[in-house]
């Protein structure tokens, strides 16, 4: 090893460093709900925070969740990590940990939704022996819905943030959301929530333009009262999907202070979505045929700050203008 590589600063001293001068290190925990969206929050994860500072967990075991002191001896023994996206982290989170200060996003979907999306998922998913792949749609609800043939947070997700407590105890989450570095949004209103995130954190969240990742194929029609059934079975849920819509909307009115703010930042944001969109799917006119590779032009990324400025979050920044519109994707990443 060189003499510069050992006399390299480390992370743990660039740490010591900052939190001398009382400045504490962002740390992002993305709370993975299974079937809300996750793989497209971690790639743009990823694309933000960057390979140094991402890091996604993927366990084989997603029914066993971290607890909070668990969490925070993570977040001590890693201090290069920014952003940690796991299935085994709950709202139960260290969000007064004397070495970071601690932030958590998660996204919820509405349960019906969530619970066919699931079939579908599994259906197709070669790789792991489910018994969705063998039953009609009716069949597996009544395995996992009436039967309860399944761990109690896979169809719960207030079971799931509350780091398995109960099935309608909101106070985890309640208690999460207090503190002001929690937020909980929910996946069908996606765009409204990153434009939300770009606008307070400018400096951590450059861009969060996407094209949706792992989209379950659906080769079936749910009947309506198969849909009643799951409605029934998973009421309980529409309690956190409702709290997220709640906390949106009020995150909404204090970003954006006018409805014309608001609307010119989400059609400039859904803009930049149908342009990375159509860098990987080119729109092409009827009976034209599709361009040569590397035809297509490329809009460069953003530019992004080499280190976050943990004082910044509580500011805002102008919301940039709309651009000339173009035609948009599909935009739902829940699908």
């Amino acid at each position: 090893m060189s003499s510069e590589a050992q006399n390299a600063p480390t992370a743990e001293v660039h740490q010591n460093a900052s939190e001398s001068l009382g400045i504490l290190r962002q740390v992002w925990l993305h709370v993975h709900v299974p079937k809300a969206g996750g793989s497209t929050i971690r790639q743009l994860m990823n694309r933000n925070f960057g390979k140094k500072g991402y890091y996604n967990s993927n366990s084989l075991l997603e029914t066993k969740q971290y607890t909070r002191d668990d969490v925070s001896e993570i977040v001590r023994c890693h201090p290069g990590v920014e952003c940690l996206s796991d299935h085994k982290l709950s709202l139960d989170l260290p969000f007064d940990h004397e070495h970071a200060r601690v932030f958590a996003l998660s996204y919820v979907r509405d349960p019906v939704e969530r619970f066919i999306s699931r079939y579908f998922f599994h259906r197709h998913f070669e790789e792991v022996n489910c018994i969705a792949q063998r039953l009609s749609f009716r069949e597996f609800a009544n395995a996992e819905l009436v039967e309860q043939e399944v761990h109690p947070q896979t169809n719960s997700q207030i079971y799931f943030l509350n780091g398995g407590k109960s099935f309608d105890d909101m106070q985890v989450i309640d208690d999460a959301l207090a503190t002001g570095r929690a937020f909980l949004f929910p996946i069908e209103r996606f765009d409204e929530s990153c434009i939300c995130l770009e606008q307070m954190f400018p400096t951590v969240f450059s861009d969060l333009s996407y094209v949706r990742a792992n989209v379950s194929k659906k080769d079936a029609e749910i009947a309506a009262e198969d849909r009643e059934l799951a409605r029934r079975y998973l009421q309980k849920d529409f309690a956190v999907s409702d709290k997220a819509e709640q906390f949106l909307n009020a995150t909404l009115d204090r970003v954006f202070p006018s409805d014309d703010l608001r609307e010119s930042a989400l059609a400039s944001f859904q803009d930049r979505c149908s342009r990375r969109y159509h860098n990987f799917h080119p729109p092409v006119a009827p009976g034209e045929p599709v361009p040569p590779i590397g035809t297509i032009p490329k809009f460069p990324p953003p530019t992004k700050p080499t280190r976050h400025d943990p004082d910044y979050p509580d500011q805002l920044v102008e919301t940039k203008p709309t651009l000339e519109p173009i035609p948009p994707q599909a935009t739902d990443p829940s699908i």
